[in-house]
């Protein structure tokens, strides 16, 4: 990847910045902050304000660490120089996710009533799969990232030919995700669901066919 360390130390902002704005607006903070939300994105679980605000900095700044140890433990390390830019791209969304989640918390918490909580974590989702759909199928085998099911970790083909499907139906459902989240209501959150349920299921069952089809030949 080109400017490889500029991109990681903007990655490392992302995960820092939140984390130093939360110490600076901490004593603002009210006794107890909004921590869950229901599917009309009403809150309904509430954290005291330490350690619950600094939860999802936190929790960024431990994926900012632990997917940089990942490859170096793996026994397939050798394999995350055939993708390292989308393994790159992938860490830096997801410390981007924690950042935004944070920053939507924090606005919620001072007082914000104009944002839509259960929208913009759907939309997250949503473009979470579709990025990620447009990456897999450039995935090399590896333990930690991708669709790690017995039947692709077996065979390299099957890996390639469940990942190039795979990635299809992410990148599908994610739009279908995206859409969704401007549409409040059970009935909405009832169709969202059960896309996040179906394209994680189907790609299982997808490497379990290609694997015994391999087998046949």
């Amino acid at each position: 990847m080109k400017n490889e360390k500029v991109m990681m130390r903007l990655m490392w902002a992302m995960a820092l910045i939140p984390l130093v704005i939360t110490v600076f607006i901490f004593n603002n903070l009210p006794a107890e902050i909004p921590m869950h939300w229901n599917i009309h994105g009403e809150i309904d679980a509430w954290y005291p304000k330490f350690p619950g605000a600094f939860m999802a900095p936190l929790i960024g700044i431990a994926v900012t660490l632990l997917v940089a140890i990942l490859p170096k433990i793996d026994p397939k390390k050798a394999n995350y120089d055939r993708f390292k830019d989308q393994y790159f791209l992938i860490r830096f969304i997801l410390v981007a996710f924690f950042a935004v989640l944070q920053f939507v918390t924090m606005s919620i918490s001072l007082g914000a009533t104009f944002i839509k909580v259960d929208m913009i974590i759907k939309l997250m989702l949503g473009i979470l799969l579709i990025v990620l759909g447009n990456l897999m199928p450039k995935f090399k085998q590896n333990y930690f990232m991708g669709i790690k099911t017995p039947w692709t970790l077996d065979n390299e083909v099957v890996w390639a030919k469940t990942h190039r499907h795979g990635g299809f139906v992410w990148f599908i459902a994610g739009l279908i995700m995206s859409v969704l989240a401007f549409f409040p209501g059970s009935g909405s959150a009832f169709v969202y669901f059960a896309v996040i349920f179906v394209s994680a299921l189907e790609p299982i069952l997808y490497s379990w066919v290609q694997h015994r089809k391999q087998k046949l030949q």
